[in-house]
């Protein structure tokens, strides 16, 4: 339970896909439902928006140590966040009447996890250039979350560009991916591991000025990434 408290929106995901896969399965080779393949447009759809409060959560962990860029991360965060429940909302409007649903479904995937990953990236850039201390938990975390986000973003952009003739590779791989993303996570995980002491240095003057910096720039970029996600 205390692991749950920690990282709540981790296991939020982790228990959304477990649930949706469930639930999918039972769909098609089950009640073999001709809905399966809107409901599971769907699933994947809300699991890829749900991603990016794991990687708010990562990023909110690594920041816990430094309030100030933490507030700042937390509170557009969440606006970002917003707009992209809110481009979700309309997503349907978007791709109803397309001449191909599909393609413009893998498009907008694409784009949605290119933003995580751009992020994520960038986090790693946060924490490798100013030595911050994470943790065996939040390391497993990155580690497993940045598995599946670069497997899905390389297949998706092999199908968006080359067309479905990838479908099969992505099919193939992303669970893969995701499979070896739960033996990264339930071997980092099993037990809590706090985060270390972080160098202190770099919480003073002009190096806690810097990293409050380069936090804003990683956020404006993410926002100037997901303004162009779903456009032509």
């Amino acid at each position: 339970m205390g692991m749950l408290r920690r990282f709540p929106f981790f296991f939020a995901y982790v228990a959304s896909v477990f649930c949706a896969d469930v639930s999918l399965f039972v769909l098609y080779y089950v009640v073999k439902s001709p809905a399966y393949p809107v409901w599971s447009a769907r699933a994947e759809l809300f699991n890829i928006v749900l991603g990016y409060s794991v990687v708010w959560e990562i990023f909110r962990h690594v920041l816990s140590r430094y309030p100030g860029v933490e507030r700042f991360a937390q509170i557009v965060g969440l606006i970002v966040f917003v707009f992209i429940l809110g481009f979700v909302a309309i997503y349907p409007i978007l791709t109803s009447g397309t001449p191909e649903p599909h393609s413009q479904k893998v498009s907008i995937e694409r784009d949605f996890l290119t933003v995580q990953c751009v992020f994520l990236l960038g986090m790693f850039s946060v924490i490798y250039y100013y030595g911050l201390e994470v943790g065996k938990n939040l390391r497993g975390m990155i580690v497993g979350y940045g598995i599946w986000l670069g497997a899905s973003v390389i297949t998706l952009a092999l199908t968006s560009y080359f067309g479905s003739v990838f479908d099969a590779l992505r099919i193939l791989v992303q669970p893969l991916a995701y499979l070896l993303s739960l033996v990264v996570w339930l071997t980092a995980l099993w037990r809590y591991s706090p985060i270390p002491v972080s160098n202190p240095d770099c919480l003073a003057g002009a190096g806690y000025r810097s990293l409050a910096s380069t936090t804003r720039g990683l956020i404006h970029e993410m926002r100037d990434h997901l303004g162009r996600v779903g456009r032509p």
